[in-house]
């Protein structure tokens, strides 16, 4: 009877100690996460222009969305061109650069600090700094930036970067590639788990250097890489400052989807159309995200199978 009240007792202080401890984040959840997340669902049905009372509209935000080719399908299609190529360059560097840190070479701290302090620094600065060294120094006595005039010493006429309709795309790529050193804090440790005797067995059967890199270790970091593939698309689908203060807000060579999405929300104060761009970009990355999944059962080697 004694143990019967202690357990109770035992019980409903651990029961009291839990709603305890984890209430600061659930009151923070529903607050900032659960609540905005369904108030944005119910908002992509309205006509909203934050003066005026919400006006129920059905689907015809999603309706208008999918008949607005001048902002929602051109930046689907800038958005689309970011994750197809700004990905896999940025995983391909991403791990070149980390193969080459993760060599025991004398003051190799020294490199890695160099390669991943670009990963710290970022925002409006950063981009500003970057939008000078572009500068395509052409017309009104503008100054070409550093990277023309470096081009310019080999006679090299620089391309228009950001200023250029044709090449403003690949300038917001090449800025992204400024903080591939950041991946180095997956790609090390993935590296640093490939077992020695696996790469020096290959060694011993006459593989080279390309093929044991090919053949053993990228097998064996296909976690990292899956990893990888998944948050940089899902940051691509993402991508905001970039498009906007690298060609100027004028232009919209480079707008994405969050670029049209803030551009309703705060510009034109249509909070329901801009929901429903929300909403289309939340399920496009949920299914990007579900094929990735699916796919990686027959690439992605994980040692506990």
């Amino acid at each position: 009877m004694v143990k019967t009240r202690r357990a109770r007792s035992l019980t409903k202080r651990e029961s009291r100690n839990f709603w305890l401890y984890t209430s600061p984040w659930i009151i923070g959840f529903v607050a900032f996460t659960a609540f905005p997340f369904l108030s944005s669902f119910i908002l992509s049905f309205m006509q909203w222009d934050v003066l005026s009372p919400p006006k129920f509209v059905g689907i015809d935000n999603y309706v208008q969305l999918s008949q607005d080719k001048t902002y929602f399908w051109k930046d689907l299609n800038n958005t689309l061109y970011y994750a197809l190529i700004g990905v896999p360059l940025t995983i391909i560097l991403g791990l070149a650069v980390s193969v080459l840190l993760s060599k025991p070479i004398r003051g190799i701290n020294f490199y890695r600090i160099v390669f991943y302090l670009p990963a710290v620094f970022g925002g409006v600065a950063v981009l500003k700094l970057w939008t000078y060294l572009l500068s395509p120094g052409t017309g009104d006595g503008m100054n070409p930036g550093l990277i023309n005039a470096m081009l310019g010493w080999f006679g090299i006429q620089g391309p228009g970067w950001s200023q250029d309709p044709h090449w403003a795309k690949p300038a917001v790529l090449l800025v992204g590639l400024w903080g591939v050193g950041g991946s180095m804090m997956i790609w090390l440790p993935a590296l640093a788990s490939v077992p020695k005797d696996l790469l020096e067995a290959g060694e011993i059967d006459g593989a080279n250097r390309f093929q044991r890199f090919w053949r053993i270790t990228v097998p064996l970091i296909t976690p990292a890489i899956f990893f990888q593939l998944t948050m940089g698309i899902i940051g691509s689908f993402q991508i905001f400052m970039e498009p906007v203060i690298m060609p100027g807000s004028s232009k919209t060579w480079t707008d994405s989807l969050m670029v049209v999405l803030f551009d309703n929300a705060f510009r034109f104060y249509k909070m329901g159309y801009a929901s429903a761009i929300a909403w289309v970009i939340f399920i496009m990355i949920m299914l990007v995200t579900l094929v990735n999944l699916y796919f990686s059962r027959r690439w992605v080697y994980y040692e506990s199978k």
